[in-house]
């Protein structure tokens, strides 16, 4: 039976890889029928390197912005150029993948296939390539060697090109994308003007499709590079969280939507198993937005060898996981009234403007939810006024939410970000946060791209309000927190208007994303399991130690049978040489057999544990009957006790060391919880409350436990309480520190160097009483 189970086993085993086998190849046949149905691009193994199974591979992504001449303008063709160049590094080895974008405007040198020596932008090499008789592999040729040798990548393992008129059909084939418009993009070709791509977009989060998309990604004006490809970045990234949960279940028709859209070198099985392969592996890791370090000028972009040389270092090898222990800034400082005149790191915040308010207030009846507008702002001088604007979002059935946007232009060239508010309570932009915080009554969500914030959420009022960074993520996270903090309703539940003033000084941290500390609970689950395993195991001993014994019964047995079957049949042949004996009635007389190998065995047990086989001489008798110099009795004895009582003995003491090890284990967690020990880390208490000597109270308790630093008091808005801030390595003491509070349960939260920097303190616990 114990090969049956294990045959079995294996045969589920070779059966199951077998059909997984299957079913990836036909998977992979249909991404090859899919793939070709457009034609291939055939470039040289020297220029693309070979990939293999497990390796990290480099794909670039290249947008041909070829255009045919528009209506009334024979002349107006646009030739062959990549628009757009996004490389994308995915090793399994590193917890991120990396995305590159390369500034089309980037000054290089490269050589043309004529063998003529070009300095130009960097998308010029697609157009050299492909009017040199190479067409689009020709293009696509010079442009790799180009990166390759500009960047200094070592290889690069696939290459898809699309256009625009593609990328238009692939949208509106996937069904369309939410995303957010940053501001207002409005262009039209008018004769006698500057021609370029026509595009009309209002700001807002909603639902581009196919030629509103394009117009979204494709708009190469009003901005610098950075801010175009970034544009393009957070375009792909909505397409990767929308639709990437549903990708394996409408594999096929994404399959057959991304086939359409992309011409590119991969068509082999093999190449495609190893790519899915990958793909598969980084499932559900975060992508990592790299920057392209580059000197930004009037028409082109220059960088240097070292700017180079470190974008390709954080592209190649930079893909490190995203700090735990880091997250992210403080919003504000915590100044001491003693120290308020010192230079502490302030909020780069403006206060709105009165109009600005009032505009906003005239707009508000409209809405059936309040509309909420930011008290404060990150913006410098010349930035244009803020661009309000109410409008509906429709979901993906057709439903219409009333929704509002508030553009606010930072002053940077092309840096925008929004406010927005709707009654749309569950729009993809906001499923999924990484981080929640709370502050006073509300609860923010905190979304990050990368180690950056890219949106802050919260709810009230029956709406869904938010603050999205700008296209390049450049307002720092505490800025952001502290406008959204301060972003109240225009018009309050009374009728009272709210007056704008400047942003209060807070001295909130974001909570560091640090793994929950383990509860008793936890312990003891895991306890018990250690335990249960362990008596499996026991007993998987002792099943193993009685199949062992069965098997020799069963052997003991069938060697008893044959010799009973050789016997019979000896015995029977010399019977029938004698004349049998007869009753007076004629018959013969039966005896009772006595010469059974069972009938002179001892009486078998019932239930035999073991099998004891003893042995007598041999006779010439066993020899002649057995033909194998066995002895013809073999005794069956069941086993004593005294073996059964040392196994049972041996599982109670391997039961008893598990059980000493659990209670061992929760009685020093239940010690470490109850009777902490004496932080060595020095203790500073600061009174943030209005009564007087709030803070000397509390450090007179504290005095025979800890070893006390200053006792003062700060300007600081945290919210009733006790706060224990703790430096950098120091979180255990920090806790041990709120076990000594009596009486209270503090929030122990991170502090940063400037933060104890601006309240005079350095490498010290901080306990601040609100």
């Amino acid at each position: 039976m114990a090969r049956r189970v294990a045959l079995a086993a294996v045969g589920i085993v070779l059966l199951a890889g077998a059909t997984t086998y299957v079913v990836a190849l036909n998977e992979v046949g249909k991404v090859v029928a899919a793939l070709g149905e457009t034609r291939p691009v055939k470039v040289a193994p020297s220029v693309l390197a070979p990939t293999s199974k497990g390796a990290p591979e480099t794909l670039l992504l290249i947008g041909n912005d070829e255009r045919p001449p528009p209506k009334g303008n024979p002349d107006g063709a646009v030739l062959p150029h990549s628009n757009e160049m996004l490389l994308v590094r995915i090793d399994p080895s590193k917890p991120t993948i990396s995305m590159l974008s390369i500034p089309r405007e980037l000054q290089v040198t490269f050589t043309a296939p004529n063998g003529e020596v070009i300095t130009n932008r960097i998308n010029s090499a697609y157009t050299y390539g492909f009017e040199d008789g190479g067409g689009a592999s020709g293009g696509v040729k010079l442009m790799i060697k180009t990166i390759k040798s500009v960047l200094g990548i070592p290889v690069i393992n696939h290459v898809f090109v699309t256009n625009f008129k593609r990328f238009g059909h692939a949208v509106n084939e996937m069904g369309c994308v939410y995303t957010t418009v940053d501001k207002r993009y409005h262009h039209v070709n008018e004769p006698g003007g500057e021609q370029y791509f026509e595009i009309n977009l209002q700001p807002g989060y909603q639902r581009l499709c196919g030629k509103q998309a394009l117009e979204f990604v494709a708009n190469r004006h009003e901005s610098t590079s950075l801010i175009r490809d970034a544009r393009d970045q957070r375009f792909l990234l909505e397409v990767k969280a929308q639709y990437g949960p549903a990708l394996f279940e409408d594999r096929e028709e994404f399959e057959r939507i991304f086939g359409k859209a992309v011409e590119t070198d991969l068509h082999g099985g093999s190449q495609v198993l190893d790519l899915l392969e990958l793909l598969v592996e980084s499932t559900g890791k975060p992508v990592r937005q790299v920057p392209f370090h580059v000197t930004l000028l009037p028409s082109v972009d220059t960088a240097t060898p070292e700017q180079l040389r470190e974008t390709t270092q954080t592209f190649l090898g930079g893909t490190a996981a995203i700090p735990k222990q880091k997250l992210d800034h403080e919003v504000s400082s915590a100044r001491r009234r003693s120290r308020a005149h010192d230079d502490a790191p302030g909020l780069s915040l403006t206060p709105t403007t009165g109009g600005e308010l009032m505009q906003a207030r005239s707009e508000a009846p409209q809405l059936r939810f309040p509309l909420e507008y930011p008290r404060v702002r990150n913006a410098f001088a010349g930035a244009e006024p803020d661009m309000l604007r109410l409008y509906d979002i429709h979901d993906a059935q057709g439903n219409s939410h009333p929704s509002y946007v508030i553009v606010i232009d930072q002053g940077l060239l092309g840096q925008f970000y929004d406010i927005q508010g709707t009654t749309w309570t569950n729009p993809p932009l906001l499923s999924n946060p990484n981080q929640m915080l709370h502050i006073g009554s509300r609860s923010y969500s905190l979304f990050y791209t990368g180690e950056q914030i890219r949106t802050i959420a919260w709810h009230e009022h029956g709406g869904e309000y938010w603050i999205e960074n700008t296209l390049t993520n450049n307002v720092a996270p505490r800025e952001m927190l502290a406008m959204a903090e301060q972003t109240v309703p225009v018009i309050s539940p009374r009728g009272a208007h709210v007056t704008p003033g400047p942003p209060t000084q807070r001295g909130f941290n974001l909570p560091p994303r640090e793994p929950a500390a383990t509860a008793l609970s936890s312990s003891l689950a895991a306890g018990v399991g250690f335990v249960s395993l362990g008596i499996l195991a026991l007993l998987a001993v002792l099943v193993c130690s009685r199949q062992r014994e069965l098997i020799l019964l069963r052997e003991q047995v069938a060697t008893a049978l044959r010799l009973e079957a050789r016997r019979r049949t000896l015995l029977a042949a010399g019977a029938s040489v004698q004349r049998p004996e007869r009753a007076s009635s004629g018959k013969p007389i039966r005896r009772p057999w006595r010469g059974g190998i069972f009938a002179r065995a001892s009486k078998a047990p019932t239930r035999a544990t073991a099998v004891e086989r003893r042995q007598r001489p041999l006779s010439a008798a066993d020899v002649a009957i057995t033909g194998t110099g066995e002895p013809a009795t073999t005794i069956y004895r069941a086993e004593n006790g005294r073996r059964r009582a040392i196994r049972a003995g041996g599982g109670i003491a391997i039961a008893a060391v598990l059980i000493a090890l659990l209670a061992y284990l929760l009685r020093a967690e239940v010690l470490a919880s109850s009777r902490p020990s004496n932080p060595s880390v020095p203790v500073a208490v600061l009174n943030a409350t209005s009564t007087p000597g709030a803070a000397r109270g509390l450090a007179e308790k504290l005095r025979t436990r800890v070893q006390l630093g200053e006792i003062g008091d700060i300007t600081a808005d945290l919210g009733s309480g006790v706060y224990v801030f703790y430096p950098s390595g120091a979180r255990a003491e920090a806790l041990r520190v709120a076990r000594l509070i009596p009486g209270l349960t503090p929030k122990v939260a991170s502090i940063e160097p400037q933060v104890q920097s601006a309240i005079g303190k350095h490498k010290e616990i901080v306990v601040i009483v609100d």
